[in-house]
């Protein structure tokens, strides 16, 4: 794949540019056994086929600083020495056709909008950058990041001209960031549509997913990640399963779809479980139609996960009650499960466990604090072509499984 801005040095974000796919899938690849190899406990690993992504138009979401001045905006790389201005970013080959339409319309609304964008080095301006979500229909989420609540009745009075040049939007919303930091986004969310959620494809269930709810970047490699999970659980056919980090549910549901087993999600961010939330009760909607029961006699309801926010760690401390799972999926943020959890589930006699790795050397880390399980099968995710970043989904089992 060619990029200008790669090739006039505007950008450098896909450091891979230029090499062949498959070399880049092939080095990755080979770098991921190596590390995990020791984590078979002497036995073969499964490694099974890698999911390759598609090189182009991959990802569900772009976050664009907005720079320039009220006249000139631009949407993409924030200013450097080099580039005060900024950097557009407008016809990125990594965003599908939803969302680089958008983009014209977007900075057109900008303009007529008036408000400045936010100078990082002056500290000064309100619009600091607008993130936008598609799914793979093309109906959009965009979110508007501002410094203050100045332009909030202005965004109110005027958003809906959106709607008319992009007929596809469902979501919009604002977001409050007043730090002077690099953060993307604040704590405060304003909801301006009448549509809380944009729906994404989901195993088991369509899921939900809301302006400040985390979702992964590339929907096929998520849909694959899911797919595998259920594949792996239908072997297992567990009796009982916990999501750990399940974000907005989509490994919860894939559990559910292949099992019986009761699932519980928990997850510590309250948008995402409210999405999940709301994805549990139209599953369990449509399973009241008999022509939702599958051939095996299993309602929907019956295998719809239960929802709970909370903080994994703090809240596996207190299931001393409950009984131990059968199965654990747990998809922790780039941190992993950290010393405290990972060895609790070295304690804990759970004999299975799925474990999805955004980052390698906190999945080492983690394994090396649960010694009682082996490293089964595992697959590489392609989740971020052109870069070094990989996703990996492991099976483990405890050495006497």
């Amino acid at each position: 794949m060619r990029c200008k801005y790669f090739s006039a040095g505007k950008c450098r974000s896909c450091d891979l540019m230029g090499m062949p796919y498959n070399a880049q899938l092939q080095g990755k690849l080979r770098h991921t056994r190596q590390v995990l190899s020791p984590f078979g406990k002497g036995q073969q690993i499964t490694w099974l086929e890698p999911f390759s992504s598609p090189q182009t138009a991959f990802r569900n979401k772009a976050k664009m600083i907005v720079s320039g001045s009220k006249k000139d905006i631009r949407l993409g790389l924030a200013p450097t020495s080099k580039h005060p201005r900024g950097v557009d970013l407008e016809d990125c080959p990594l965003y599908p056709e939803s969302i680089r339409a958008a983009f014209a319309p977007l900075r057109d609304y900008l303009t007529r909008l008036g408000v400045r964008p936010y100078q990082i080095e002056a500290d000064k301006g309100e619009v600091k950058n607008v993130q936008i979500t598609s799914n793979p229909e093309g109906e959009l989420m965009i979110r508007l990041v501002l410094r203050s609540k100045a332009a909030l009745n202005r965004v109110k009075n005027t958003w809906a001209e959106l709607r008319e040049v992009l007929p596809h939007l469902e979501v919009f919303s604002v977001n409050i960031q007043p730090e002077h930091a690099a953060l993307l986004a604040g704590q405060e969310e304003i909801l301006l549509s009448d549509e809380r959620f944009l729906k994404m494809p989901g195993v088991g269930a369509e899921l939900r997913l809301a302006p400040n709810a985390f979702f992964q970047t590339n929907t096929a490699a998520a849909l694959t990640m899911y797919q595998q999970a259920a594949t792996w659980t239908r072997t297992i056919q567990p009796q009982t399963a916990w999501d750990l980090y399940c974000g907005v549910g989509g490994f919860a549901f894939a559990v559910g779809s292949a099992t019986e087993a009761k699932v519980t999600g928990v997850e510590m961010a309250g948008a995402a479980i409210e999405g999940a939330k709301a994805s549990a009760s139209a599953t369990s909607g449509e399973a009241t139609s008999a022509k939702d029961v599958p051939e095996n006699g299993q309602t929907l309801v019956e295998s719809t996960p239960h929802f709970i926010t909370a903080d994994a760690t703090k809240w596996i401390k207190n299931q001393k009650h409950l009984e131990t799972p059968d199965l654990v999926v747990v998809n922790p943020p780039r941190r992993g499960l950290g010393s405290e959890l990972a060895k609790w589930m070295e304690k804990s006699g759970i004999p299975h466990v799925i474990y999805s790795s955004c980052y390698q050397p906190t999945l080492v880390s983690d394994l090396q604090r649960m010694r009682s399980y082996r490293l089964k099968d595992a697959r590489l995710i392609d989740m971020f072509p052109h870069t070094r970043h990989v996703e990996t989904v492991c099976l483990l089992s405890r050495k006497m499984v």
